[in-house]
């Protein structure tokens, strides 16, 4: 398989995620009972593959479990419970636009959590990124923007996408695991972290569940969680980090066109006032920002 196929596959896989989420929470599954039972199929499934690993790892574990924690309370538990609370009050088209300030967001916490400076450049693409954010959670209007009348799915996303941001810097802490004990373990961790919120705030029987809720969380398992999770490291290792962080960005694509064909939502234009402000601003913090850092470095 070509190696660009591992970074598009996991794009792919994500974005049926959320055409997934938003038809079955629409169907009137909660996001606790999804997020729950998605998770828990997984780490059934990968423990067998995963215990020789656990195994080997068992004193790094030990050692870094407060952190391994934190890392499944923030990239386990709240992202994915927070996204699909998210999708019961807001849109896929939404969901991913917002989502997709994700490589912003990851600026901004590296320079909180790990000092790590901006250039001028990187200060503007946040700038008019967010300002694409403002602009979509607005809906484009001045009058909603004056009088706060922000959905709370799109609060629910973007808190989803800070959790995200904030697991992405601190995994520059991640313990030097193999990847499939890593995955593992923080499922499991994740996991056992949202037992207690099932079993508080789930509303769904379990019974009444259809065969194809139950499709769409094997779907979820099977696809989202564990074939994008093996697919994206092969493409990093493959490609490099960078190249990845490109492909990130072919998610909202993704995730509008199938939203458009399978939910039937409308692209308005503050969506694409939104988009041309997003891109452009990780464009600029990201890809402009490495080129021009390369030219200057270059060998005269």
């Amino acid at each position: 398989m070509p190696a660009f196929m591992y970074l598009l596959l996991p794009i792919s896989f994500w974005s049926g995620n959320y055409i997934l989420g938003r038809a079955t929470v629409s169907a009137g599954i909660d996001p606790y009972t999804i997020s729950f039972f998605r998770w828990s199929l997984a780490c059934l499934l990968i423990f067998p593959f995963a215990i020789k690993y656990i195994r080997d790892d068992i004193h790094l574990i030990k050692k870094h479990f407060p952190i391994l924690v934190l890392l499944a309370f923030l990239g386990i538990c709240n992202y994915n419970l927070f996204l699909y609370v998210g999708l019961t009050s807001t849109t896929v088209t939404n969901a991913v636009l917002l989502n997709s300030l994700m490589p912003v967001m990851i600026l901004i916490t590296a320079r909180v959590l790990l000092g790590s400076k901006t250039n001028k450049l990187q200060n503007i693409g946040i700038l008019i990124s967010t300002l694409g954010a403002l602009v979509i959670v607005c809906r484009g209007s001045i009058e909603t923007l004056l009088h706060l009348t922000i959905s709370s799915g799109d609060l629910w996303i973007i808190t989803a996408a800070v959790s995200w941001a904030i697991y992405s810097v601190l995994l520059t802490k991640r313990p030097p695991m193999h990847l499939l004990s890593f995955f593992a373990v923080t499922a499991m961790l994740g996991t056992s972290i949202q037992l207690p919120l099932f079993l508080l705030f789930a509303t769904s029987n379990v019974t009444e569940l259809t065969v194809s809720n139950w499709g769409a969380i094997i779907y979820m398992t099977l696809f989202a969680s564990i074939g994008a999770f093996i697919c994206w490291n092969i493409g990093i290792q493959k490609l490099g980090a960078t190249t990845a962080g490109h492909f990130v960005h072919l998610l909202p694509v993704f995730s509008i066109f199938l939203s458009t064909i399978f939910l039937g939502e409308t692209i308005h234009g503050f969506h694409g006032v939104g988009i041309i402000l997003i891109f452009s601003g990780i464009g600029i913090a990201t890809v402009l920002n490495q080129q021009i850092r390369k030219y200057a470095h270059r060998p005269t």
